[in-house]
C-alpha cells in the first residue's frame, strides 16, 4: 500500500511536468542527483525520492523513500536517443524478494518513435505502440495494443486503444484516447513560454453518469499548475491549483556536478 501512494503522488509530478506518451526525456546538465520532497498524498507527508544522474543527466537509480524506510530501488538504461531501453525494479517493499524487468524496443522514423514494444519479463506481458498515421509532424496516431500471457498459456489480446496527439511545435497540445468501446477521453494542455504546463483539462465522450475521484493528491478534470525554480532553471517547487486552492505537490533539490 505504501509503494501505491507513493507511485501515485510521485506519478502526479512527472506527469505533469511534460504531458506526452512516451516516457519524458529530463536531461539535466550539470546535476548529479536529485531529491523529491512529496506532498498531500493520501498517505500524508514524508514521501522523498532521490534520483543518482549519469554524464548526460539521466535518470540512472532512483531510490523511493518514507521518512527512513526504503520502499523501492529502479535502475535504468538507455539508447543513443535518451529513451528507456530498460528498466530493473531492484527492489519493492511490497516484494522484496522479487525483482522485475521492463525491456523497451524502439523504431524511428525522422527521430519520431514509430514503433515501441514494451515487455514485462516477470509475466511475460507486453504492449506496443505503433505508428498508423502521421500529418505533418504535428498530429500524430498511435495504436495501441496490450498482450496478457496468463501462467503457461499464449499471450491472448487484452485491449486496444488508439492515441491522437496534436502538437504545436515540440509541445503536445492535446492527446485524444479512443478505447474499443468507442468512448473518448480528451485531454488539452496550455504551457508557460518555458514549456512547462500550465493548464490541463479532460473532456470524455460520452460523460460518464458518475464523476470519477482522484487519488494520490488533489486533483481535478481542470487543473492548473505553478513553478518557483532555482538559478540554473530547474524546478525548486512544484505547485497545483484545483478550485482556486493551490497545493504545494513537491519540493526539489539538487547535486551539482563538482568544476575541475
Amino acid at each position: 500500500m505504501k509503494k501505491t501512494l507513493l507511485t501515485l503522488t510521485f506519478l502526479l509530478c512527472v506527469i505533469i511536468l511534460k504531458a506526452q506518451l512516451f516516457s519524458e526525456k529530463s536531461l539535466y546538465s550539470n546535476t548529479t542527483g536529485i531529491r523529491g520532497k512529496y506532498f498531500n498524498g493520501t498517505g500524508g507527508r514524508g514521501y522523498w525520492t532521490y534520483e543518482k544522474l549519469d554524464a548526460f543527466g539521466r535518470t540512472i537509480e532512483k531510490n523511493s523513500h518514507k521518512k527512513n524506510e526504503l520502499l523501492g530501488k529502479d535502475l535504468y538504461q538507455y539508447n543513443d536517443k535518451h529513451d528507456i531501453t530498460q528498466i530493473i525494479y531492484a527492489y519493492s517493499i511490497s516484494n522484496p524478494q522479487r525483482v522485475d524487468t521492463v525491456k523497451y524496443e524502439y523504431d524511428y522514423i525522422n527521430d519520431r518513435i514509430a514503433f515501441q514494444k514494451c515487455k514485462w519479463f516477470a509475466n511475460n506481458d507486453s504492449t506496443i505502440y505503433r505508428l498508423v498515421a502521421n500529418q505533418g509532424d504535428s498530429v500524430l496516431t498511435y495504436q495501441e495494443i496490450s498482450y496478457h500471457c496468463p501462467p503457461g498459456k499464449k499471450a491472448d489480446h487484452s485491449f486496444e486503444r488508439t492515441y491522437i496527439l496534436t502538437y504545436q511545435g515540440s509541445l503536445l497540445v492535446k492527446k485524444e484516447v479512443i478505447t474499443d468501446d468507442k468512448t473518448r477521453e480528451i485531454t488539452s494542455y496550455e504551457y508557460y513560454n518555458n514549456g512547462k504546463l500550465k493548464r490541463r483539462t479532460i473532456k470524455r465522450e460520452p460523460e460518464p453518469e458518475q464523476q470519477g475521484v482522484y487519488v494520490g493528491g488533489p486533483g481535478s478534470d481542470d487543473q492548473f499548475y505553478r513553478y518557483a525554480y532555482d538559478r540554473e532553471g530547474r524546478i525548486k517547487k512544484l505547485y497545483t491549483i484545483v478550485e482556486n486552492k493551490t497545493y504545494k505537490v513537491a519540493t526539489y533539490s539538487y547535486e551539482n556536478k563538482t568544476r575541475d
